[in-house]
């Protein structure tokens, strides 16, 4: 019996926190109030795709993108957060089985009655905490969550390496659930635009990914993700939403000359950026 009581109260630890974004609470906190992210400051998006780089590289731009939600602030009552699994090895779509998330401003409950949905709903789900263990895509955007909608619950989605089956999967399970919910949902994508030890390459393949992303693209842009054409981490999540439906009624909002870049390992020049869907 207690044995099952701590599994359903298990608490996913932050991984990234002083290395990717501040450990320190209240550092963390004049960091994030130094956007202006209250509620009456931002606006009304369905959807969001942000970055998951370094906050002292990719923090502004992640900022940029709630801020364009936070307007929905008393509405919310379910973030949906799709990462990409860094991992190649990792195949499949995998939802979290931990009862919440740890952030330095509080953990946030994980939505169990929403991914037990998601999982019935798809063929290629599995509630398998152990790739979101050591995975910071989800995670290194979770305090912009819990800063701007602390009475949400969420529900973290991985994606291991893609694939067209699971493409079709996420976005029909979407679709299906969260399309009587979507006025108390917002939808966040962590996505990376490009990579490459080149940076005019670089930058070429990041600026093909905002095309697509603003065209709302799904086709062309899950075949550019999947022949290996376009590198955007994350790229398959965002062709998801898309063919999903969810945004057909959207419009992109995004402010100019939104991209930056940052020299990563093995000399990667890694390009982010931000847009919101409202």
């Amino acid at each position: 019996m207690k044995a099952v009581l701590a599994q359903k109260r298990r608490v996913r630890s932050s991984v990234g926190a002083g290395m990717f974004y501040p450990e320190d609470r209240k550092e963390m906190l004049d960091y994030l109030r130094s956007f202006d992210l209250e509620e009456g400051r931002g606006g009304y998006a369905q959807a969001i795709i942000a970055p998951h780089g370094a906050w002292s590289y990719s923090g502004r731009l992640v900022a940029d993108a709630f801020r364009s939600a936070t307007g929905r602030s008393k509405k919310i009552k379910k973030v949906v957060i799709l990462g990409p699994i860094h991992d190649k090895r990792e195949k499949g779509l995998f939802l979290s089985n931990s009862y919440s998330f740890h952030t330095p401003l509080g953990n946030i409950p994980v939505d169990h009655e929403t991914s037990e949905e998601l999982q019935f709903r798809g063929s290629f789900f599995e509630i398998n905490d152990i790739p979101h263990l050591g995975e910071h895509s989800i995670e290194i955007l979770l305090p912009f969550v819990r800063y701007c909608f602390p009475n949400a619950s969420i529900i973290p989605i991985l994606m291991g390496q893609p694939k067209a089956q699971y493409i079709y999967d996420l976005a029909q399970a979407l679709k299906a659930v969260f399309t009587p919910v979507l006025d108390e949902t917002l939808i966040v994508v962590s996505c990376n635009l490009s990579c490459d030890t080149d940076k005019m390459t670089a930058r070429l393949l990041a600026e093909e990914a905002l095309r697509l992303f603003t065209e709302k693209n799904s086709p062309a842009l899950a075949t550019a993700v999947l022949d290996g054409r376009l590198n955007a981490c994350g790229g398959a999540l965002v062709a998801s939403l898309f063919e999903s439906g969810l945004l057909d009624n959207t419009h992109i909002c995004s402010v100019a000359d939104n991209m930056v870049n940052a020299v990563g390992t093995e000399n990667n020049t890694v390009y982010y950026s931000e847009l919101s869907y409202i």
